[in-house]
């Protein structure tokens, strides 16, 4: 059984979930990771503390300045400052920018030097606004309305309860476990959409020319295009893997019922494959979705040159499932995994003139850089704001749990070998299969014959190939 069967029988139990709405928003919908992870028995407690880190003074300026002036665009993108990474370049907003009309781009607050430093360097800044305003602003107005913050959070925990309530001791370990994860995040997350969402119509209050409105890892979908004046039509453009099992993306049948604007948005998606999958596995109809392919791909590899004649480099790119609380012991199943590459590395000679490196995830806290550098002392970690394409150019191979840097890989011809973790499977995953290593005890037989040119060249042809039919 899929693990998305368990979601999709659990929310066919408690529909009403879906009915729990911030301007039309389904609250419950940005939570379905983290439930699903629970009906698995997974999840976990946060491994490290937030980096909050601060806000630029420079952007701040910017960002009130800025949201004056764009008051007249036909097009607004969100996205996360963290894209900003490929040469201190925005690829997919760039490609946003050449495609739509009148288009400005607002980023979400970097609270990272790095990332503010390639906003004041990148040469389309005049087509930025930093959204640091909006820190300020909220801080002020929920402070101001702490207790309609509270009353917000009561309003949801009653209605969470109301749907609970004919509970009975018949349900699995599992569904106990959801039912107490969303009675414990879901009202905060109810409570903050709506007081974002009423920051955001004020701060957006004279946007009156808006024709689209497109989330790029913005978290715009849920805080900021439901309260815009003109109605824009919603669009969201894919940036990371979609797959059969995908929370955010495969949704219950009933849901094509419920007249939410939240679920008629147009998705730029990668390939005819996950058009096609989203139209019969989910909700979507086909004139909701435009294959686009990877924008991001496309520019870099036409305007940056890359020089990676010598691919030395053995990468790991790492992930957030203890971060985000969706898996437990994440770093103690991969970790010994990494360790055991370093020691053939120093041991055997096959493998001396390769080095190991660890990606962080842009969202995974540079604080666990000490504790990959503590088990991993002669690896070279790199921090989460890294340049992604540049690694996977200059990799021999890359490892990753679950990441759609495998396809990306690829298309740097770079293979990927899996670590096996939580059970998640490379069919459910990337819709094909792929070496995987169990545990330590596999790391030998699954790189050595990759050290071999003519398997590891057919091995990358092979995901090279399918790569290209399964976007």
């Amino acid at each position: 059984m899929s693990q998305i069967t368990n979601l999709l029988e659990f929310e066919s139990r408690y529909p009403k979930l879906y009915g729990i709405l911030a301007n039309g928003v389904p609250v419950y919908a940005s939570l379905r990771d983290g439930v699903n992870f629970k009906l698995n028995g997974k999840g976990a407690d946060n491994v490290s503390s937030k980096e909050q880190g601060r806000v630029s003074f420079r952007r701040i300026i910017d960002s009130f300045i800025k949201l004056k002036k764009f008051k007249n665009s036909t097009t607004a993108v969100f996205t996360s400052s963290i894209y900003r990474r490929d040469s201190g370049r925005n690829l997919a907003a760039e490609f946003l920018i050449d495609k739509y009309p009148e288009t400005v781009i607002f980023e979400w607050p970097s609270r990272n030097e790095s990332f503010d430093f390639a906003y004041l360097k990148d040469k389309l800044k005049s087509r930025y606004c930093p959204l640091e305003y909006y820190v300020i602003y909220n801080k002020i107005y929920i402070k101001l309305h702490k207790k309609e913050y509270l009353r917000l959070c009561e309003e949801c925990r009653e209605k969470l309860e109301d749907i609970f309530r004919e509970t009975d001791e018949s349900v699995s370990d599992s569904y106990v476990g959801a039912i107490e994860y969303l009675k414990e995040v879901m009202p905060d997350s109810y409570a903050t959409n709506i007081m974002n969402q009423r920051v955001f119509k004020k701060l957006f209050k004279n946007y009156k020319q808006l024709e689209y409105a497109i989330d790029f890892w913005g978290s715009a979908r849920e805080n900021i295009i439901p309260v815009l004046k003109s109605k824009p039509q919603s669009i969201e453009l894919q940036h990371g893997l979609i797959n059969s099992a995908h929370p955010g993306y495969i949704y219950p049948k009933f849901v094509a019922d419920l007249d939410y604007d939240f679920f008629k948005r147009t998705i730029l998606v990668y390939g005819e494959k996950t058009k096609n999958m989203l139209c019969d596995l989910s909700i979507f109809e086909p004139q909701q979705l435009e294959v686009v392919g990877n924008p991001r791909i496309k520019k870099y590899k036409e305007e940056i040159n890359l020089d990676a004649t010598e691919k030395k480099l053995i990468l790991f790119a790492s992930q957030t499932y203890e971060q985000d609380g969706t898996g437990s012991n994440y770093y103690s199943t991969v970790i010994p995994v990494l360790q055991k590459i370093a020691n053939f590395i120093e041991t055997d000679e096959r493998f001396s003139s390769y080095k190991l490196g660890v990606k962080l995830h842009p969202r995974e806290n540079n604080s666990i850089v000490e504790m990959y550098q503590k088990a991993l002392p002669n690896a070279q970690v790199f921090g989460n704001t890294s340049q992604l394409y540049e690694l996977l150019a200059s990799s021999y191979i890359q490892l990753t749990v679950s990441s759609t840097t495998l396809f990306e890989a690829a298309e740097f011809g770079t293979p990927t070998v899996l670590v096996s973790y939580g059970g998640v499977k490379d069919i459910d995953m990337f819709g094909f299969s792929v070496k995987t290593i169990e545990n330590e005890i596999s790391v030998y037989d699954e790189l050595v014959p990759l050290l071999e040119n003519n398997k590891y060249s057919e091995y990358l042809s092979y995901l090279v190939d399918n790569t290209n039919k399964n976007l």
